[in-house]
């Protein structure tokens, strides 16, 4: 008997998701699960931003929720300021966006985690992983000599794996985050299994107190939350606490200053000081995420330089000053500060710091996040080389899922790129590593108007139903949420519309007068109209889920963009069906070109999908591909 099927070590957002993931697989088969975390008052931190969400990363959270996770669920409790970010460019590349509370967040997060039955949670501080033989792993044992036997592994340290935090050139420590101790041990095991690591650098700005900063000078950025939510699950219990949501805390303003003039020169005047510029780091920071010495080096010429300053929570007056990651001397930082709008008088709470560490090149992972070298064993998060609580989250889910999968002897699952942004994620990890702390963007998706923020149900809940991962009062919802859009769509076909019913509509929208009735589903296809105001003026659908609405509207608008991108997905999908074997003979491979063979011999792939998602790997390698794995096959 084993104690646990699977151990999650870590409890941030990757380690909670993988957590939850395993034990609702695990679910029917009364999977037991553990999560192992040095410090249980931390589960779900908000290490650094206390924000959820935005370009693309909102959609990953979606997914994460239409998958069984906590990350949307969490947000919505503790949200206190919404955006949906692209507004202005049309509802297909809309982003959601969230300021949490971050004491909500945590406690939420930890609340959900524990209303899992099969989740144990455990505090202490992983040593060594427990092997069975050389070659399986078999458990983990603490610091503190207790040992958890477990048929699977996941490991989520994010920063901690070997982590040291930086201050200027002369404040250095070893740490995982502030005033919490670096993971060494593991670091160490790693090395005796053959697991290779490198280094990575990632930072945090300082805080202030929003009592001394000029708020009158600056812009404010007011909440839209009474249009949405990040999770489709609106059944839970919290009491309402304003408006008409049955979720949400009391919202706050953001507020928008620079950093300009006199603020840029202390910047230039310091750089040898910073740790990045000074000597003291040598590894690479995340290009999309630069400190603001990277913004000055790199961008001399630009005028300013924009900031947010978004609040920590409801019971504190602390600031997070988005946009000033730094490791300059604290000094520095707070004359840094007092040169930027509204800051003069500005009170630093805490400096921002760099921070080093250690990550796992992902190119030695399998698409189930499980190392190559040592079965049982996941990988999930910041440890992958990634940057972003979304980011952690999504591979947490990919991680636990199959984690489980493996302690129970069940199928694996792959999500595909058409499938996902995690999937994109996923593949863009395993296939073609990383030089710099990835993070996702909709460009890095091929099929962006099929993957979208507000059809994470209509694409996932099949997958999700197939794993057993809903209670019936999920599967209940989702399959309302369904059966919504699908009416809509069957209203917005048959119902018509009349020219003085819509006249109104529009010409709000600016849009041509109607000569005749015509049907909804007509009049829907321009792109400045919306289906619900249509709805609304022809008197019908009023009880419509309004996120089904929208997903309806635009299926409708996009439909011929949308057939060509799925017909494009099915051909990945049909690469994705020619698996490669694990062992195949690439560089004998003489019909397929030397760069092609050593780059196939390095990653190894597992279909021809993710073959062809290698750089270097021509159309031409893969129909050739296919034919020497063929042949290979017959001996």
């Amino acid at each position: 008997m084993h104690d646990f099927d699977v151990i999650v070590i870590g409890g941030g957002h990757a380690g909670t998701e993988a957590a939850v993931a395993a034990a609702r697989r695990g679910a029917a088969a009364g999977a037991r699960v553990a999560l192992l975390t040095s410090a249980l008052e931390t589960i779900g931190q908000l290490s650094c931003n206390p924000a959820m969400g935005g370009i693309a990363k909102g959609t990953v959270i979606r997914e994460i929720d239409a998958l069984g996770g906590l990350m949307g669920r969490a947000t919505d409790l503790a949200t206190i300021q919404f955006r949906m970010l692209n507004r202005g460019k049309g509802p297909a590349v809309w982003a959601p966006r969230s300021q949490a509370d971050r004491g909500l967040y945590r406690r939420a997060v930890r609340r959900l985690l524990e209303e899992q039955p099969n989740i144990v949670t455990l505090q202490g501080t992983a040593a060594r992983l427990l092997l069975a033989g050389a070659e399986i792993v078999a458990g983990v044992e603490t610091t503190d000599g207790r040992r958890f036997t477990a048929r699977a592994v996941v490991i989520t340290t994010g920063t901690f794996l070997r982590g040291r935090i930086h201050i200027g050139t002369g404040a250095s420590e070893s740490g995982g985050r502030a005033g919490e101790a670096a993971t060494i041990a593991l670091a160490e095991q790693f090395a005796e299994l053959g697991i290779t690591t490198a280094r990575f650098k990632t930072g945090t700005p300082p805080r202030i107190d929003g009592r001394s900063v000029a708020l009158e000078r600056l812009e404010r950025q007011g909440s839209e939350i009474e249009d949405f939510d990040f999770s489709w699950s609106a059944f839970w219990p919290t009491p309402r606490r304003t408006g008409t949501h049955t979720r949400h805390p009391e919202q706050r303003d953001c507020w928008i200053t620079h950093v300009e003039g006199t603020a840029k020169e202390v910047v230039r005047e310091r750089l040898a000081e910073s740790a990045m510029y000074g000597g003291a780091i040598g590894a690479r920071g995340p290009r999309y995420c630069p400190s603001i010495e990277d913004k000055i080096v790199r961008f001399p010429d630009a005028e300013r330089h924009q900031l947010f300053l978004e609040p920590e929570g409801l019971d504190t007056s602390e600031l997070y000053v988005n946009g000033l990651s730094t490791s300059l001397p604290v000094d520095a930082q707070l004359a840094l500060l007092h040169a930027v709008p509204g800051l003069e008088r500005a009170v630093m709470t805490r400096p921002g710091y760099a921070i080093e560490y250690d990550y796992v090149p992902p190119t030695q992972l399998h698409p189930t996040l499980a190392t190559r070298v040592l079965p049982g064993l996941f990988l999930a998060g910041q440890i992958n080389g990634t940057t972003g609580y979304e980011e952690a989250g999504g591979q947490g889910v990919v991680a636990g899922l199959n984690a489980a999968a493996h302690a129970l002897s069940l199928d694996p699952l792959v999500l595909g790129r058409e499938s996902s942004y995690i999937g994109v994620l996923v593949d863009d990890l395993v296939t073609r590593g990383v030089d710099e702390p990835y993070r996702l963007f909709t460009s890095r998706s091929e099929f962006r108007l099929t993957v979208r923020q507000d059809n994470a149900i209509p694409r996932l809940f099949a997958i999700g139903e197939a794993l057993a991962l809903y209670t019936p009062q999920e599967a209940a919802l989702a399959g309302r949420r369904l059966a919504d859009e699908a009416r809509a769509t069957v209203l917005a076909r048959e119902t018509s519309i009349t020219p003085e019913a819509v006249a109104p509509v529009l010409a709000a929208a600016g849009e041509r007068a109607l000569a005749h009735a015509v049907p909804i589903v007509e009049v829907a296809k321009r792109q400045k109209v919306s289906l619900r105001d249509l709805f609304k003026a022809a008197g019908t659908g009023e009880a419509l889920d309004a996120a089904s609405v929208l997903t309806a509207d635009l299926e409708l608008k996009y439909a011929g963009y949308l057939a060509r991108e799925r017909a494009a997905a099915d051909r990945l999908r049909r690469l994705g069906d020619f698996a490669l074997p694990e062992d195949a003979p690439y560089p004998a491979m003489q019909t397929v070109s030397v760069e092609a063979r050593q780059k196939l011999e390095a990653r190894r792939p597992a279909t021809l999908a993710q073959a062809s998602s290698i750089p270097g790997v021509s159309p031409a390698d893969l129909q050739n591909l296919v034919l020497e794995v063929e042949r290979w096959r017959r001996g």
